[in-house]
């Protein structure tokens, strides 16, 4: 006889939860049965007609184990059974980034405090873009760059508005607080167009 798996599902525990209590020792010894082995079991009424309704979700949870699929989102890799380590014990990870085949100097090295700064930084040497995280500004950093760049919004108007919202653009993080300084002088500057005939009356 081949073995087989299947899984046990809560139907399966409901199903044999409607079986008189005196014939539930049958039944799941018959699902067990047709599940690891194949065997089809002889019943009588009731516990013919609970096997029935399982039995097509027994046959489909094999099929899928024996594809190497356990339901949902299956595994793109192997599990590890423990066989192999990721490394030897003669062996030790590689402490240079990949791709480079320069090793690290010792301000690189360091002792892994500054582990972001060194990844950014060997990004930036494989010639990818770093991006730099948003550091909201001061009000004062806010008056001032408004001042030089001669807007005429209300400066603390615009850093309370994005304070109280936590410096979101929408639904998004800000990423450039000095190209939203731009957007609310255009909308300014929409304003102060705005006057019909009748505004000076």
């Amino acid at each position: 006889m081949e073995e087989a798996q299947f899984k046990w599902l809560p139907k399966f525990t409901a199903a044999c939860a409607k079986a008189p209590e005196e014939q539930r020792g049958k039944l799941l010894w018959a699902l067990a049965q047709y599940g690891t082995y194949g065997i089809e079991p002889e019943l009588e009424w009731p516990l013919d007609a609970i096997f029935a309704s399982v039995r097509e979700d027994i046959d489909y949870s094999k099929r899928c184990i024996a594809a190497g699929k356990t339901g949902g989102r299956g595994n793109r890799k192997p599990p590890l059974d423990g066989a192999k380590p990721p490394f030897s014990e003669s062996e030790t990870p590689n402490d240079e980034p990949e791709g480079n085949d320069e090793p690290l100097s010792n301000s690189q090295k360091g002792d892994g405090d500054n582990a972001e700064a060194k990844a950014k930084q060997g990004k930036a040497k494989q010639g990818k873009a770093v991006s730099n995280r948003f550091v909201k500004p001061a009000l004062a950093e806010v008056e001032e760059y408004v001042s030089a760049k001669g807007y005429t919004f209300n400066p603390e108007a615009f850093w309370s508005y994005y304070e109280a919202v936590g410096w979101k653009v929408g639904s998004k993080p800000m990423k450039n607080w000095k190209a939203a300084c731009s957007t609310w002088q255009q909308h300014e500057a929409k304003k102060e167009v705005k006057h019909d005939a009748y505004s000076n009356l």
